[in-house]
């Protein structure tokens, strides 16, 4: 079954690949004791997804452009029927020239990371 992405409510391109982390995130003062010991809360669990395309177009490459762009944004990835939807900001986007044929320029490698706040 296909994997289908939303940024900020728009269907975006079909990826070829995504990677899901769970992050713990602690608190300001986290850190090791003068014995090694960590100390620290465990304050929230946040995701981040790295998403990963074959061959773009200009056109598709612009639309993950304007889909995600900066400030924070709802994120949606369907896989296998279950949706999870979270607040995000994007990392970088980014993506390797691969040459314009009949007018049309292409992009590979392109990626990008989504961050939940």
């Amino acid at each position: 079954m296909a994997i289908i992405i939303r940024g900020n409510g728009v269907t975006l391109p079909s990826p070829v690949a995504v990677t899901a982390s769970d992050e713990i995130i602690w608190s300001a003062n986290t850190g090791r004791s003068s014995a090694g010991r960590m100390l620290g809360d465990a304050v929230a669990e946040k995701k981040t997804f790295t998403v990963e395309w074959g061959v773009l177009t200009r056109g598709e490459m612009e639309l993950i452009r304007s889909s995600l762009r900066s400030g924070f944004h709802p994120f949606t990835i369907v896989e296998d029927g279950v949706s999870t939807t979270v607040t995000s900001y994007r990392g970088a986007l980014t993506g390797t020239v691969l040459g314009c044929f009949g007018g049309v320029t292409y992009y590979k490698d392109v990626s990008v990371t989504v961050i939940q706040q």
